[in-house]
């Protein structure tokens, strides 16, 4: 990924993500730092969970298909892995299904409390885990419905269309996978269908939706690449 464009919207085709049996290395070296950052962390919110998590040491976009190698390691990593400044980390991954309205706002979600990126605002994603995993490869698609639904109640099946590619956004060791899926409600109708999922859950993973009209909206509670993404949709993409 070196001679690929940081912080720049690139369309690709596919994307394949495969699954290496080699440990992380990541976590090997970093083993007893990160169990003392988990420590820390499940003492400020003890409903965290050290589940299966993906991360990748290698990644390259060639010829419109973006490819990487996972390697398993868990949750614990992740969080170790935000909080370590260096380029010299594996990359992270994950896909984004965006929930685009019949009057183009794009619909984000507060994050709740209960989860490790409290009052956050993403639009609905998830990273890969077990349950992603089909023929030894990573179901991005999947990754993206389960995720969407899990948070919002929505079915990505019942859009309308949906981007045929994909858009990839890598920023400090993380890359998205972007695709828009397009709906034939209005932004206020998809909002309240959510908050009624919302209320119908136990343990919801969020507290609060945003129609999102224009980038400007976007503040420090979202993370660089989806304002990168937010820009592009309503600038470049808009006008081509």
């Amino acid at each position: 990924m070196h001679d690929v464009p940081e912080r720049t919207v690139i369309a690709c085709e596919r994307a394949v993500i495969g699954i290496d049996a080699e440990a992380l290395g990541y976590r090997d070296h970093h083993h007893a730092d990160i169990a003392a950052n988990w420590a820390d962390a499940t003492l400020a919110n003890p409903a965290l969970f050290n589940g299966a998590f993906f991360m990748a040491e290698h990644a390259e976009l060639a010829e419109g298909i973006f490819r990487a190698r996972y390697h398993r390691a868990d949750f614990a990593t992740m969080m170790h892995w935000k909080r370590h400044n260096t380029t010299q980390k594996p990359w992270h991954v994950f896909a984004v299904g965006v929930i685009v309205s019949s009057d183009n706002k794009l619909i984000a979600g507060r994050m709740s409390a209960s989860t490790s990126a409290a009052g956050r605002i993403y639009f609905p994603a998830g990273s890969f885990d077990d349950g992603d995993v089909v023929d030894h490869r990573i179901d991005i698609d999947g990754n993206m419905h389960r995720e969407v639904k899990e948070e919002t109640g929505l079915d990505l099946a019942r859009a309308t269309h949906r981007d045929n590619g994909l858009y990839l956004v890598s920023a400090n060791r993380s890359i998205a996978l972007f695709r828009r899926f397009f709906f034939d409600r209005r932004a206020s109708r998809i909002i309240s269908d959510i908050y009624d999922h919302i209320a119908s859950e136990a343990v919801p993973e969020l507290d609060g939706v945003i129609a999102v009209s224009n980038a400007g909206q976007l503040d420090e509670s979202t993370p660089e690449i989806f304002h990168i993404f937010t820009r592009w949709h309503f600038g470049d993409a808009s006008r081509s």
